[in-house]
């Protein structure tokens, strides 16, 4: 799953291409500069997980193959996430909380052990300032830059044969630097609208590189409730002292805003 920052920095540049050619003309919103304006998200990630993880050095990684439209609901033990934000003018302040505790079961060829079950525990705290780049009635880009902190936690068990059962348990906690932009428009004059985000990271200082990108459809109710569906997908790469979490995180959302 390792794959070149040049890669990944050519997918923000591309998004941020398309999001430029969707929106219309800019024009500030100067009379809102004056008051705060808050939002609050709840929302569900159906996300499978793919990739290979290590807990102890010298032991090999194992690969977890977990799809979200045929194991997910049968493998998540636990899952919580949240997104809040606050802006006045043209900053604000962003933070996504995601937790998700997921297992899954494998056979393996072996005399000792048949069963192999991972289960892998993760905190995604991330705090970010931004800045509203263009903004009119129909739609707007943020720039943002921030920091993510990670709790991967990662157990394995081997177990289903003669020599009983063996589990290995570690944990690793690191900060990614991150930047990236969010961005909304409104489709025609209908209540719907499209959103979503892009932010790239890491960039050795944590992970080796992570990227995480969401697309949402939105129905806008009213002018403080509004409902979302759509995609998310996150890669990360991290990799300290035989600690190995190079996993994929991608499924569907389903999500509820308020703004107030």
């Amino acid at each position: 799953m390792k794959t070149s920052a040049i890669k990944y920095s050519g997918t923000l540049y591309c998004g941020l291409l398309f999001l430029l050619l969707i929106l219309p003309p800019a024009s500030f919103a100067a009379n809102n500069a004056d008051s705060w304006k808050f939002q609050i998200a709840p929302y569900a990630w159906l996300a499978g997980l793919d990739g290979s993880v290590a807990s102890l050095p010298g032991l090999p990684p194992a690969d977890i193959d977990i799809d979200f439209y045929d194991d997910i609901l049968g493998n998540i033990n636990g899952a919580f996430m949240l997104v809040g934000e606050a802006r006045k003018g043209r900053f604000g302040i962003t933070m996504d909380l995601v937790y998700t505790d997921i297992e899954s079961d494998s056979a393996i060829p072996g005399q000792n052990f048949t069963t192999l079950t991972s289960q892998t525990t993760n905190w995604i705290v991330s705090a970010a300032g931004f800045y509203r780049v263009t903004e009119n009635d129909r739609a707007f880009i943020d720039g943002l830059a921030g920091v993510r902190y990670w709790s991967a936690d990662s157990k394995l068990t081997l177990s289903g044969g003669p020599a009983g059962s063996y589990a290995i348990d570690n944990g690793e906690e690191w900060f990614d630097p991150i930047i990236g932009f969010k961005g909304l428009t409104r489709l025609g004059d209908s209540k719907f609208y499209l959103s979503g985000f892009l932010i790239i990271g890491g960039f050795g200082a944590g992970s080796d590189f992570l990227w995480d990108v969401n697309a949402n459809v939105v129905y806008q109710w009213g002018e403080v409730f509004s409902t979302t569906i759509g995609y998310r997908y996150l890669d990360v790469d991290y990799e300290d002292d035989g600690f190995l979490y190079d996993v994929a995180q991608h499924g569907p959302t389903l999500g509820l805003s308020w703004r107030f």
